[in-house]
Protein backbone atom coordinates (compact mmCIF):
# COMPACT_ATOMS: atom_id res chain seq x y z
CA UNK A 1 0.00 0.00 0.00
CA UNK A 2 2.59 2.15 0.94
CA UNK A 3 4.37 1.78 -2.36
CA UNK A 4 1.34 2.56 -4.54
CA UNK A 5 0.47 6.07 -1.96
CA UNK A 6 4.22 6.64 -2.95
CA UNK A 7 4.11 6.04 -6.53
CA UNK A 8 0.49 8.34 -6.83
CA UNK A 9 2.60 11.19 -4.50
CA UNK A 10 5.54 11.26 -6.90
CA UNK A 11 2.85 11.33 -9.85
CA UNK A 12 0.95 14.29 -8.21
CA UNK A 13 4.24 15.84 -7.73
CA UNK A 14 5.62 15.42 -11.13
CA UNK A 15 1.94 16.98 -12.78
CA UNK A 16 2.16 20.08 -10.43
CA UNK A 17 5.47 20.89 -11.10
CA UNK A 18 4.43 21.25 -15.02
CA UNK A 19 1.50 22.85 -14.60
CA UNK A 20 1.58 26.75 -16.00
CA UNK A 21 1.02 29.40 -14.16
CA UNK A 22 -1.93 31.93 -14.94
CA UNK A 23 -1.29 34.59 -16.83
CA UNK A 24 -1.99 38.06 -15.45
CA UNK A 25 -3.83 40.43 -17.95
CA UNK A 26 -1.17 42.93 -17.11
CA UNK A 27 1.55 40.73 -18.24
CA UNK A 28 -0.09 40.63 -21.76
CA UNK A 29 1.87 43.06 -24.12
CA UNK A 30 -0.52 46.52 -24.91
CA UNK A 31 -0.96 44.85 -28.44
CA UNK A 32 -1.60 41.10 -26.67
CA UNK A 33 -4.26 43.26 -24.89
CA UNK A 34 -5.88 45.32 -27.63
CA UNK A 35 -6.54 41.89 -29.72
CA UNK A 36 -7.86 39.95 -26.73
CA UNK A 37 -9.83 43.27 -25.37
CA UNK A 38 -13.11 40.83 -25.19
CA UNK A 39 -12.09 38.34 -22.95
CA UNK A 40 -10.30 41.14 -19.88
CA UNK A 41 -13.10 40.59 -18.12
CA UNK A 42 -13.46 37.17 -17.42
CA UNK A 43 -9.54 36.68 -18.26
CA UNK A 44 -8.41 35.68 -14.89
CA UNK A 45 -11.46 33.25 -14.34
CA UNK A 46 -10.18 31.29 -17.62
CA UNK A 47 -8.46 28.10 -17.05
CA UNK A 48 -4.54 28.80 -17.56
CA UNK A 49 -4.28 25.94 -20.93
CA UNK A 50 -6.69 28.83 -22.20
CA UNK A 51 -4.94 31.67 -21.40
CA UNK A 52 -1.75 30.23 -22.86
CA UNK A 53 -3.85 29.27 -25.95
CA UNK A 54 -5.25 32.79 -26.50
CA UNK A 55 -1.71 35.09 -25.57
CA UNK A 56 0.38 32.56 -28.14
CA UNK A 57 -2.95 33.21 -30.74
CA UNK A 58 -2.63 37.20 -29.77
CA UNK A 59 1.16 37.05 -30.71
CA UNK A 60 0.89 34.97 -33.97
CA UNK A 61 -1.80 37.53 -35.15
CA UNK A 62 0.85 40.00 -33.99
CA UNK A 63 3.33 38.73 -36.26
CA UNK A 64 0.87 38.32 -39.43
CA UNK A 65 1.17 40.63 -42.41
CA UNK A 66 -2.29 42.75 -42.77
CA UNK A 67 -2.91 40.63 -46.09
CA UNK A 68 -2.35 37.48 -44.15
CA UNK A 69 -4.73 38.91 -40.92
CA UNK A 70 -7.25 39.63 -43.97
CA UNK A 71 -7.16 36.26 -45.05
CA UNK A 72 -7.73 35.32 -42.03
CA UNK A 73 -10.42 37.21 -41.06
CA UNK A 74 -12.19 36.44 -43.96
CA UNK A 75 -11.90 32.19 -43.47
CA UNK A 76 -13.08 33.24 -39.90
CA UNK A 77 -16.29 34.73 -41.46
CA UNK A 78 -17.13 31.89 -43.77
CA UNK A 79 -16.84 29.93 -41.17
CA UNK A 80 -19.07 31.73 -38.38
CA UNK A 81 -21.71 31.98 -40.81
CA UNK A 82 -22.15 28.25 -41.36
CA UNK A 83 -24.93 26.82 -40.28
CA UNK A 84 -24.67 24.81 -36.47
CA UNK A 85 -24.99 21.52 -38.56
CA UNK A 86 -22.25 22.38 -41.63
CA UNK A 87 -19.92 22.99 -38.60
CA UNK A 88 -20.45 19.90 -36.51
CA UNK A 89 -19.90 17.78 -39.81
CA UNK A 90 -16.40 19.60 -40.48
CA UNK A 91 -15.23 19.33 -37.09
CA UNK A 92 -16.16 15.97 -36.84
CA UNK A 93 -14.27 15.23 -40.28
CA UNK A 94 -11.47 17.49 -39.22
CA UNK A 95 -10.80 15.44 -35.62
CA UNK A 96 -11.13 12.40 -38.13
CA UNK A 97 -8.28 13.08 -40.03
CA UNK A 98 -4.39 11.99 -39.69
CA UNK A 99 -2.04 14.92 -39.11
CA UNK A 100 -0.46 13.71 -42.70
CA UNK A 101 -4.73 14.39 -44.50
CA UNK A 102 -5.11 17.85 -42.58
CA UNK A 103 -1.52 18.82 -44.00
CA UNK A 104 -2.63 17.82 -47.31
CA UNK A 105 -6.35 19.56 -46.84
CA UNK A 106 -4.51 22.68 -45.73
CA UNK A 107 -1.86 22.97 -48.72
CA UNK A 108 -5.22 21.86 -50.84
CA UNK A 109 -6.92 24.71 -50.14
CA UNK A 110 -4.42 27.51 -48.67
CA UNK A 111 -5.46 29.80 -51.73
CA UNK A 112 -9.32 29.19 -51.17
CA UNK A 113 -9.67 32.89 -49.42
Amino acid sequence: MSKVLTTIVLLMACVCSHAQDPIAWDELSAEQQRVLKKFEGKWSELPVHKQNKLSRGAQNWQNMSPEKQDKVRKRYKWYKDLPPEKKERLREKWKSMTPEERKAFRKKNKDRF
